[in-house]
């Protein structure tokens, strides 16, 4: 899947298409066979395929998507090396390794600044004749050379392992003019990174490979894609950040509220970086900083950014301060030089973790104090609205909620965090009666500065009515006007009437011999006064009007030749929107019994049909599709949804790892192996 980061062209390296030929180069050459070799049997068999089901959040829900990517074992336990956009977001992970073992794994930590993420393999499922593991050795980023030659190394497009030549041609690439550069969960990537520049071929999943030196060593890992050359994140910081997650599970580092930027042109300044913005109540700003500052020496340290190129090497000496340490910090101001000090704090993520709230049909967060800062809020009570589903209660409350929205009340209790929300939320629900399928309750939010209250409908849910109208008179038959047009070219010009299209299986107009094609002109002698498309409905009206055990003697044309079929007419099929809908919130699709008011459900004599599915759930995933008929679950034949509910029940209960169900898809079955990750 191609992503665009921003305008002017860069890419994730899982969406970049080939670029230009390998260049030859002045370190090897191409004759020089035995050096490539060599260098590729230290690191070829450390390479992983790694596969993904990720969440994100959007219409109320947290949806599902599959992806794949590159990764490198670093380390003789187990510990994968990869990209944050690859796996970080992973709620489930395996990977395929050299052998093409498949072995499940977790994410240990993620990184999203720097786009760096460890996962590690269950060793428990690693072959014996994998053991010990093969692992790849980082190597020394500061004796990289422009012109040096390189390898990319990769499963793309989730294949086999591949690897491709090329040189580097940048060390200090950044993201172009004044564009934002590669965000991932709010972070943007560029503000540590210098990526290096090369030309070795990368493409479709090669994200998170192994960048190698003809030591055999990782020199980068690929990220992205910008023109014709990609991208690889530097060892030195790679190295750094996988031991850190290794260690903590996280990458711990300060924040002290200031926004920085080159200098300008026009200053004077032969040195220090300027100050763009200082955040407003953090520790630069107590420490009395100003917009306009050039700051010439940070806790020792001599810094400078003429250009935007040195802005990351600024940002790794401020953010890799030790948290909590008193800096001193030295700066100009209006041609002379200041000094001030201050504490740092520890940089929170740039926003909270997205959870679904279905009794609400929104997914939200907690504000984490950079996001509390970004709204203007001093502390960080309340949580967001980050995606709302348009078929929700709170979609249908007026006024509406919206993503964006604060949520600091329900039912006059404050809410905090997210955990608050969901324990108001379940005491709630839980003081429904049994006959209320939802409680209204009132909710105050916060919207662009105004205070605004609501009142949503807790636990509502779509419309699932079984209630039947009072029946009618039908028959088991489908038809189309036969327009003037129609009726000249069939030979029976200036005639109305409609022509069958299907026959409906098990009805008594299938047993009263009308065939596909055949003209219906009257009904009991009656004219069937339908020549134009907008009469659609007119046979169907005509029929309604009868009783309901009624016999109608129809004037029929086939094949030229006219004659009259009887045909007793019967109470009408309940229409599949009065059925009884089951909506499985695991699996996402919604469930009913085979309608027998149309021609492809009528003749289903078993199973459950499934309505509908949820784009991006677990059965989505797993390939199962709205018009399926699921005929097994688990072996066991379906024999009513009611069945099928408590089979689920149990295996919900039961938490199963895998739902196996039989389906039928058309006149093919099928077996659809469902794999969720079920809510503890």
């Amino acid at each position: 899947m191609k992503q665009h980061l921003f305008s002017l062209g860069v890419f994730l390296l899982g969406g970049l298409s080939t670029m230009a030929d390998p260049a030859v180069t002045d370190s090897v050459a191409r004759s020089d066979q035995a050096v490539i070799d060599a260098a590729i049997a230290k690191v070829y068999p450390s390479l992983a395929r790694i596969h993904v089901i990720m969440e994100s959040a959007k219409d109320g829900r947290m949806q599902k998507t599959g992806g794949t990517g590159s990764g490198t074992i670093i380390h003789k336990d187990g510990y994968i090396l990869t990209n944050h956009h690859v796996a970080g977001n992973g709620t489930r992970v395996w990977v395929r390794l050299s052998n093409k073992a498949k072995v499940d794994a977790t994410v240990v930590g993620t990184d999203p600044q720097t786009d760096l993420c460890v996962i590690k393999m269950n060793m428990d499922q690693v072959p014996e004749s994998m053991k010990p593991l093969p692992v790849a050795k980082f190597g020394d980023f500061e004796t990289l050379s422009v012109g040096d030659t390189v390898m990319s190394m990769g499963s793309p497009a989730g294949v086999s392992q591949s690897v491709t030549l090329g040189v580097v041609a940048n060390l200090e690439m950044i993201a172009p003019g004044n564009s934002r550069g590669l965000q991932q969960d709010g972070e943007t990537v560029g503000e540590l990174v210098r990526w290096i520049g090369h030309d070795a071929v990368i493409y479709f999943g090669n994200s998170g490979g192994p960048l190698v030196n003809l030591r055999g060593e990782i020199i980068g890992v690929n990220e992205i894609g910008l023109g014709s050359l990609g991208g690889a994140i530097p060892a030195d910081i790679a190295k750094q950040v996988a031991h850190d997650l290794i260690e903590h599970g996280k990458v711990r580092r300060s924040w002290t509220g200031l926004m920085m930027q080159p200098r300008l042109e026009s200053q004077q300044h032969e040195t220090g970086v300027l100050t763009g913005a200082v955040v407003k109540h953090s520790p630069a700003d107590r420490a009395g900083l100003q917009a306009g500052d050039v700051i010439i020496r940070f806790d020792g340290f001599e810094v400078d950014a003429s250009a935007p190129e040195h802005l990351p090497l600024f940002n790794r000496i401020e953010l890799g301060t030790p948290v909590g340490k008193e800096v001193e910090i030295r700066y100009l101001r209006d041609g002379k030089e200041h000094s001030t000090k201050l504490t740092t704090v520890e940089r929170s993520s740039a926003r909270g973790k997205d959870v679904a709230l279905d009794a609400w049909g929104i997914t939200a967060r907690d504000l984490t104090q950079r996001s509390a800062l970004a709204l203007k809020r001093e502390n960080t009570d309340g949580v967001r609205v980050s995606s709302i589903s348009k078929a929700g209660p709170s979609a249908s409350a007026k006024p509406s909620l919206a993503p964006g929205d604060l949520i600091l009340m329900v039912n006059q209790q404050a809410v905090k965090t997210l955990a608050d929300l969901q324990k108001i939320t379940a005491d709630r629900l839980s003081q429904r009666s049994s006959e209320q399928a939802a409680v209204d309750t009132i909710v105050e939010f916060e919207r662009k500065g105004q205070l605004l209250a609501t009142i949503v409908e807790l636990g509502k849910g779509p419309n699932t009515s079984n209630s039947t109208a009072a029946q009618h008179a039908w028959i088991g038959l489908e038809t189309q006007v036969i327009t003037k047009e129609l009726a000249s070219l069939l030979g029976i010009a200036g005639k109305k009437g409609v022509r069958i299209t299907q026959i409906i299986p098990g009805s008594k107009a299938a047993e009263a011999g009308f065939e596909k094609g055949d003209l219906i002109l009257k009904a009991d002698g009656q004219v069937i006064r339908a020549s134009r498309e907008s009469d659609s409905d007119v046979f169907e009206s005509l029929i309604r009007e009868y009783p309901v055990d009624e016999t109608i003697v129809f004037d029929v044309v086939r094949a030229g030749q006219t004659k009259k079929i009887k045909c007793p007419l019967e109470p009408a099929p309940k229409p599949a929107r009065e059925y009884r809908k089951l909506i499985n919130k695991t699996l996402e699709c919604t469930l009913r019994a085979p309608a027998k008011d149309n021609a492809d459900e009528a003749e289903i004599d078993r199973g459950v049909y499934v309505d509908s599915v949820e784009r991006a759930g677990w059965a989505a995933l797993a390939g199962l599709a709205g018009g399926d008929v699921i005929l097994n679950i688990g072996g066991k034949k379906v024999t009513s949804l009611e069945m099928l509910e408590k089979e689920l029940a149990d295996i919900e209960a039961k938490q199963n790892d895998y739902i196996v169900l039989l389906v039928k898809r058309g006149k093919l079955t099928r077996f659809v192996e469902i794999h969720p990750i079920w809510k503890k």
